[in-house]
C-alpha cells in the first residue's frame, strides 16, 4: 500500500499544467498588489499611526511608507518574473515574502485570498515550474523537463478543494441558512443596472445562499469525476463570474478558475483552443516525445522521504488550524476568536461603534473616539473585533503614559450588529480593559451573541 502511494504521488506527469499556473498566478498575484497601488489600498499601510498585529508578531518592525512602497513593487515585479520564468526560485521567494510580510504588517488587513496567495507563492518555490517555456531554461539556468512530479499537482488541488471544504462547512449556520447575509449585502447593491431589480428580490438572497452553499460542497467531488468535470468546471465559471459582477473581489474569482482548471488532466492546457493551446504544444515537448532531453534522476528513497514529511506537515497544518475555532465557546463570527486563516469566506456582515472611556488618576474621564488615533479603515474593523479592542485600550494606557497621566483604566462603549441581528455590545462598559492581556484561550469576558433565531 506505501509503496503504490509513493508511487502515486512520484510518478511523472505532464509538465504543460504547472507552465499554465506559473504563467497565470504569476500575473494574477503581480495585478493584486498593482491594483493597490493604482487604487490607493496601499494607503492602508503608509496613513496608519499604529498598526495592529496579530499575536506573537508584535515585534514586526512598521515599515516607513517607502519601505511599503517598495514592497508593492517588489511583489508587483516578482509575479511578472515568476510568470516569465526568470530567477524563478529567487523570484518566488520574493513573492512569497512580500505577500506573507504584507499579511503580518497589518492585522486589519487580513483578506482570505491574501492569505491563500502567499500560501500559494510560498508553494510555488518549492515546484519546478522554471523547467519549461522560461526565461532560466532559454539562459542555460536550469536544464529543461517535460515532466513533474505528481505531487505537485495534487497539493494545489488538495489546497482548492480545502479551501471550498471549509467554506462549506462554515456555512452550516443558522444566520446563513436563514439567508440573513447576503439579504443585507443585496439591499446596498440594487441600484446595480441590469442585475439591480433582481437583487432586490427577497428571493435572490435565498437562492445564492443556497446554491453558493451547494457550490462549495459538491464542486470538488463532481470535478474529480471524469464524466462531470466539464459541467462542475462550467458551474464554476459562472459562480465565480457571478462574484465579479456582484461583488467584485478583485483578482480572487479569476484565481478560483485557474487553480480549479487544475482538475483536468495535467496536459489540458496543449488541448486549448486557438493560439493558447498551439503555444503550449510548441514550447513545451511532449513527455513521450522528448527523447532530446536528458532523463531526469529518480529521487532517492531519502529524497522521497523528506518531500513526504513535508507534504504531511503542510496538509496537517492546513487541516489543523482552520479547525481551531471548534475549541472556542460560541459563535466565531460574533467572538472573531479563530475567524481568520479558516477560509470562512464572506459568512457575515458586522456593523457597529465602538467610543472609549478613558478614567484619569484624578477620577475623571475622558471620551475618546478611535478615530482620532486610526484610519477610518482600523476604526470600522476595529468595532467588531474584542481582539483589537484590547489591542487598542492599551495603545491609550500608553499614549496617557507618555503624557504623564499615569495609571488610567479604559472602558469601551461597544456595540456591535452581527448579520442585521439587532446590536449588542461586545464588552460590558463596565470592564476596564488593560488588566487583560491577548492570548489563545477563550475571551471569557466577550458579551454573549445575539440569539440566531431572531
Amino acid at each position: 500500500m506505501a509503496t503504490r502511494f509513493t508511487h502515486a504521488l512520484f510518478r511523472p506527469v505532464d509538465i504543460a499544467w504547472l507552465v499554465y499556473f506559473r504563467l497565470g498566478a504569476g500575473v494574477l498575484l503581480a495585478l493584486e498588489h498593482a491594483g493597490g497601488l493604482v487604487i490607493g489600498r496601499v494607503l492602508n499601510y503608509t496613513q496608519p499611526q499604529f498598526h495592529f498585529r496579530y499575536l506573537g508578531w508584535e515585534w514586526l518592525p512598521a515599515l516607513p511608507p517607502a519601505g511599503i512602497y517598495a514592497v508593492y513593487a517588489m511583489v508587483a515585479g516578482a509575479g511578472v518574473a515568476v510568470a516569465a520564468g526568470w530567477h524563478y526560485r529567487l523570484m518566488a521567494a520574493l513573492l512569497s515574502l512580500g505577500y506573507t510580510a504584507l499579511l503580518l504588517l497589518e492585522e486589519t488587513e487580513y483578506i482570505n485570498h491574501f492569505y491563500l496567495y502567499a500560501l500559494v507563492a510560498t508553494v510555488l518555490v518549492l515546484l519546478p515550474a522554471h523547467r519549461a517555456a522560461s526565461a532560466d531554461v532559454r539562459a542555460g539556468r536550469v536544464a529543461p523537463a517535460a515532466t513533474v512530479p505528481a505531487w505537485a499537482r495534487l497539493l494545489l488541488l488538495f489546497q482548492i478543494g480545502l479551501v471550498y471544504l471549509f467554506a462549506a462547512l462554515a456555512k452550516l449556520n443558522p444566520d446563513w441558512l436563514a439567508a440573513r447575509p447576503l439579504t443585507v449585502w443585496l439591499a446596498a447593491k440594487t441600484h446595480y443596472p441590469l442585475v439591480g431589480p433582481a437583487l432586490a428580490s427577497s428571493a435572490a438572497a435565498w437562492f445564492m445562499s443556497y446554491a453558493g452553499l451547494a457550490f462549495d460542497a459538491l464542486v470538488v467531488p463532481f470535478l474529480l469525476m471524469r464524466r462531470t468535470r466539464p459541467w462542475a468546471f462550467g458551474v464554476a465559471a459562472l459562480f465565480h463570474l457571478s462574484n465579479v459582477v456582484v461583488f467584485g473581489l478583485g483578482t480572487f474569482p479569476w484565481f478560483s478558475l485557474l487553480i480549479t482548471s487544475l482538475f483536468f488532466a495535467p496536459d489540458f492546457p496543449r488541448h486549448l483552443p486557438g493560439f493558447v493551446g498551439r503555444w503550449f504544444r510548441q514550447r513545451i515537448p511532449e513527455p513521450k516525445a522528448a527523447t532530446t532531453l536528458p532523463p531526469a534522476s529518480p529521487p532517492t528513497l531519502r529524497q522521497q522521504w523528506l518531500v513526504l514529511a513535508g507534504l504531511a506537515l503542510y496538509v496537517l497544518v492546513q487541516v489543523l488550524v482552520p479547525l481551531r475555532y471548534l475549541l472556542y465557546p460560541g459563535s466565531t463570527h460574533w467572538t472573531e476568536q479563530g475567524h481568520r486563516f479558516s477560509w470562512h469566506l464572506m459568512l457575515r456582515t458586522k456593523s457597529g461603534s465602538a467610543v472609549f472611556r478613558v478614567r484619569l488618576p484624578e477620577g475623571r474621564e475622558e471620551t475618546v473616539w478611535p478615530g482620532a488615533y486610526l484610519t477610518r479603515n482600523q476604526a470600522n474593523k476595529l468595532t467588531y473585533s474584542p481582539d483589537l479592542l484590547l489591542q487598542f485600550a492599551h495603545l491609550l494606557a500608553q499614549d496617557y503614559q507618555r503624557r504623564g497621566l499615569h495609571p488610567v483604566a479604559v472602558y469601551c462603549d461597544s456595540w456591535v450588529s452581527l448579520n442585521g441581528h439587532p446590536a449588542r455590545p461586545l464588552v460590558s462598559p463596565r470592564l476596564n480593559l488593560l488588566p487583560l492581556r491577548r492570548g489563545l484561550a477563550p475571551y471569557p469576558w466577550i458579551e454573549p451573541e445575539p440569539p440566531q433565531n431572531k
